[in-house]
């Protein structure tokens, strides 16, 4: 019993002293935590879901005063009501390119057009009904996203807004009208709806080669820093360069073969319906491996201790692949939540990829799927070449 006790006491003791045993035990499950309850807690729970429409009404100059109040209605269940579910936004007939722009790179979930015969269509269909007459269904115009969660589900509430028109309208006119429907336009759509593992085959080829660029590049550099090879070799007739693009090229090519890998995998295993012979894929791809064999550089040269290296790669990994909506779409998240959404690096790689693999469109334009990763690499050399610049002094 008195061995037991000052085992006991001492694996206590020494656990409780170790920093890394006290960031695992106690800080990252806290904030593994608060990262999925903000980025996911919107998910099937109907009375915090808040989805942003633009309305557009192309029949308001009409003599008619119906699509009008199709836009009362509407606005009853945007905020500031009591039961909101939507957050409306009006737009001008003239601006409907602007406003599909604005759908398809995910700033807005849906856009509901009214059409310019809407007034003409549903005074025409009353005349027709009172007198006994068969008529045409009058037709309100939705545009959205069937690849992206919180489009596709703002088309499913927008689909009940005709029950409400229909009921509206009955109320003030004393007159049952039961036609008017939603005609629904596609945009970007690609492969049509895609499986959960065609979603997520391009994030976790994201994911993958990042991990590895920070597994295989931070401890490796921080042990040669540690016992001092890298100064070793500054004293021998060898080039600095060629160390750093033998040693990085070595890491893309592990790279590369882990993206053949896992992409036949998932295309004969699993059943995903991806592009994995797409050029601009594996083009982006190679980019991407840059981009994190610097962040892995960067890490490196910022602590020399290989727990230390291991400790902050965990921090920098999960985080950020929680934050790129690898596994879950993210939608209707809080700002300050955003903004960390927006400054990721594989956010962007998993809107590129899954472009490029042909599975969904990107919800955020092009340019800055190369634009924000390729700061990243910019600045990760940067403080890499400055450390060991400081140190060979």
């Amino acid at each position: 019993m008195k061995a037991f006790w000052k085992f006991f006491k001492f694996h206590l003791l020494s656990d409780l002293r170790n920093r890394r045993s006290i960031f695992w035990v106690t800080i990252f499950p806290i904030l593994l935590l608060v990262l999925l309850v903000l980025a996911f807690s919107n998910l099937g729970m109907q009375g915090s879901m808040n989805f942003h429409v633009i309305l557009i009404n192309e029949s308001e100059n009409s003599n008619f005063d119906f699509s009008n109040r199709v836009v009362e209605v509407l606005k009853s269940m945007s905020f500031p009501s009591n039961d909101a579910v939507f957050t409306l936004t009006v737009m001008a007939p003239s601006q409907k390119s602007e406003a599909i722009e604005k759908i398809l790179y995910g700033q807005d979930d849906i856009l509901v057009v009214i059409p310019p015969d809407f007034d003409q269509s549903m005074a025409r269909m009353l005349l027709f009904s009172k007198m006994g007459l068969k008529f045409s269904p009058v037709s309100l115009e939705t545009y959205y996203v069937p690849n992206r969660a919180s489009s596709a589900l703002a088309q499913g509430m927008i689909s009940g807004l005709a029950s409400r028109i229909n009921a509206f309208f009955s109320k003030t006119l004393g007159q049952s009208v039961k036609n008017i429907k939603i005609n629904s336009k596609i945009l970007g759509e690609i492969m049509g709806s895609p499986s959960y593992t065609d979603f997520v085959t391009p994030g976790i080829l994201v994911i993958a080669s990042f991990t590895t660029g920070l597994i295989l590049v931070a401890p490796k550099l921080s042990f040669l820093r540690y016992g001092k090879v890298l100064k070793k070799y500054s004293t021998t007739p060898m080039n600095p360069p060629s160390f750093f693009f033998g040693f990085t090229f070595s890491r893309i090519i592990i790279m590369i073969i882990q993206y053949i890998g896992l992409a036949l995998f998932a295309v004969f295993v699993m059943e995903a319906r991806v592009d994995i012979f797409s050029i601009q894929a594996f083009f982006y791809y190679l980019f991407s491996c840059a981009v994190y064999t610097a962040m892995g550089f960067a890490i490196g040269m910022a602590v020399s201790s290989s727990v230390a290296v291991s400790a902050l790669s965990s921090v920098v990994n999960l985080p950020l692949e929680f934050l790129a909506g690898i596994y879950f779409p993210l939608f209707n998240l809080p700002l300050y939540v955003k903004v960390f959404v927006y400054a990721n690096p594989l956010w962007y790689a998993t809107n590129a990829m899954r472009e490029f693999l042909k599975v969904s469109q990107s919800p955020t334009p092009m340019w800055m799927n190369f634009f924000v990763p390729a700061i990243w690499f910019g600045v990760s050399m940067t403080f890499a070449l400055l450390k060991r610049s400081i140190e060979r002094t």
